[in-house]
């Protein structure tokens, strides 16, 4: 399927999914590609009006240059390529998120703010077509997305444009956007699957029903509290083996509302991607005649900062860590349970995989720090913007959390083995994986391919193939 983008408000979350995540194909409707041959022609006739005026980008150069109005041969040859650009290196940001930078970097071609011709525009969309450039992950001590940017656009670009539309492709903030949007698509899965095998290890503790009471999602007055506490009760219905005659560990207490938690930082960081994604970032953007007669106005400003972008990062990292740290709690109860693992192993087998967990729950700690504003090389360039940096952490953070949970539903999936009890049928399909990832009677010389399996099981219900 192809999706037709007919303004910035069709950037979404969803379409982020289907076009970068999912390979399908981006067109830009007629109607939009017309407005932008509108809004190109106003811009060109405000720029001639206006030569003479200091116009970041347009009729002077980048950063220092900007001091200085270019003389008629100078604005044409800089209008024709990029502009300079730091370089990275390292290893590239993963094909999906290059592809969401592309779809985000239209949000102010289709807004109008950045008055790009529409062979541009259309040529910007057309890149979805093929395989992408390296974009480095690593290594971004500048303010907004340049050096991404120009890693992903120097060599389609260079040479072929015209006055404005260097600064409407290099600067802003899409890469922002983008990164944002792929932690919130990836927790979409993430979350699902920690309630799932959470689910399954309060079975396999013998959690009292009583922890999961409807009532006390009154009680507690949140409605993301309350759609966690009604999923494991749906999960954990038909549990066959007798509960705890007195209260489960706090691990399983908490489990519902640390879960709780989790979908409504989730639920927050999609709404800021989605406003990410359909605003525009551009520094400087053009507003039109008709927001500003008689011929509009280039507006120098700070869009290439996206103030939601690592604040809602750093909100999923810590929300994977916190459930890092629960699950491993959870696998420690589960193995030292005297009817679980170790009532039926010869020797510490399955239930040194507690050491694991453990050293999962640590890497996700280390990867929730703050990610604050950087302070930068200086002159006017004297912050920097963290989101990179906040992104691989929610990333290191949640590939932390999928390795812990893949010990947890291994235990948990075993304890109930051993007792020989009925999983819910609402858990049957995850216990069923565990069991044929790695079945009951493994040997320890197999412990790290069936984990492997069972993480990849996992995985793939966070990041779905072809993602």
């Amino acid at each position: 399927m192809t999706v037709e983008l007919g303004g910035a408000a069709d950037l979404t979350p969803d379409v982020v999914r289907r076009v970068a995540w999912q390979g399908e194909g981006l067109t830009l409707a007629p109607s939009a590609v017309a407005g932008v041959g509108r809004r190109r022609a106003e811009f060109v006739m405000f720029v001639e009006a206006h030569r003479g005026r200091h116009l970041y980008g347009i009729t002077t150069r980048h950063h220092h240059g900007a001091k200085q109005v270019l003389d008629a041969d100078a604005r044409a040859e800089y209008a024709r390529r990029l502009p300079s650009t730091p370089a990275s290196t390292g290893p590239g940001l993963p094909e999906r998120v290059v592809r969401a930078v592309v779809l985000a970097r239209l949000a102010d071609v289709l807004n109008g703010t950045a008055a790009v011709r529409p062979e541009t525009a259309t040529a910007l969309a057309a890149m979805l077509d093929g395989p992408m450039p390296y974009v480095p992950e690593r290594g971004h001590g500048e303010p907004g997305n340049i050096i991404a940017l120009g890693h992903l656009f120097r060599s389609r670009f260079d040479g072929t444009l015209e006055i404005g539309e260097g600064m409407a492709l290099i600067n802003g903030a899409p890469v922002s956007a983008a990164v944002l949007t792929d932690a919130v698509l990836a927790g979409r899965g993430r979350i699902t699957v920690a309630e799932d095998v959470v689910a399954l290890a309060a079975v396999a503790a013998r959690a009292p029903a009583e922890h999961y009471d409807e009532e006390l999602a009154r009680a507690w007055g949140d409605e993301h509290q309350a759609a966690t506490l009604a999923r494991m009760r749906d999960l954990m219905t038909g549990v066959t083996g007798p509960p705890l005659a007195y209260q489960a560990p706090v691990s399983f207490r908490s489990a519902p509302r640390v879960l709780g938690w989790t979908r409504r930082a989730l639920a927050r960081a999609e709404d800021d991607a989605r406003i990410s994604l359909s605003a525009s970032s551009n520094n400087p953007i053009f507003v039109g005649p008709g927001v500003r007669p008689p011929l509009g106005e280039v507006l120098s400003n700070g869009g290439y900062h996206n103030p939601l972008a690592a604040p809602g990062l750093d909100s999923l990292a810590r929300s994977w860590a916190d459930l890092a740290q629960l699950v491993t709690a959870q696998v420690s109860r589960l193995v030292a349970a005297p009817d679980g693992i170790v009532a039926a192993e010869p020797e510490a087998q399955v239930s040194l995989l507690d050491m694991t967990s453990s050293g999962w729950a640590e890497e996700a700690r280390a990867a929730a720090g703050p990610s604050l504003i950087g302070l930068g090389p200086g002159g006017q360039t004297d912050t920097t913007t963290s989101e990179m940096l906040a992104w691989r952490r929610a990333c290191d953070a949640g590939a932390a959390l999928d390795a812990a949970l893949a010990v947890l539903a291994v235990v948990a999936a075993h304890t109930v083995g051993h007792r020989d009890e009925t999983v819910p049928p609402g858990l049957r399909p995850l216990a069923d994986a565990v069991a044929s990832g790695f079945p009951l009677g493994t040997g320890p010389v197999a412990f790290g391919t069936g984990l492997d399996r069972v993480r990849a099981h996992l995985a793939r219900r966070v990041f779905p193939e072809g993602s």
